[in-house]
């Protein structure tokens, strides 16, 4: 189902609707639909990344840890 909505653009936002790729995106409406879908997938592949980021300090930390239990790695230990 199709929804009409209108908004009031930027000048060069209305340019970058002129230029697109008129073949892939046959009306503007298709260019912002896209445009909009890649902005959200962006954001969820973003997230993933802190996530992941996120892990890999706490198990830098955790090894770090372990290892300085042992004694096998001094205290500028690093990978």
């Amino acid at each position: 189902m199709l929804i009409q909505k209108h908004f009031r653009l930027p000048e060069e936002t209305v340019e970058q609707l002129e230029k697109r790729d008129s073949v892939k995106y046959p009306t503007e409406a298709s260019y912002v639909n896209a445009a909009i879908l890649h902005f959200t997938e962006q954001e969820k592949i973003e997230k993933k990344l802190e996530n992941i980021q996120q892990e890999l300090k706490e198990l830098h930390a955790l090894c770090k840890k372990e290892f300085a239990i042992d004694d096998s790695y001094g205290e500028n230990f690093s990978y």
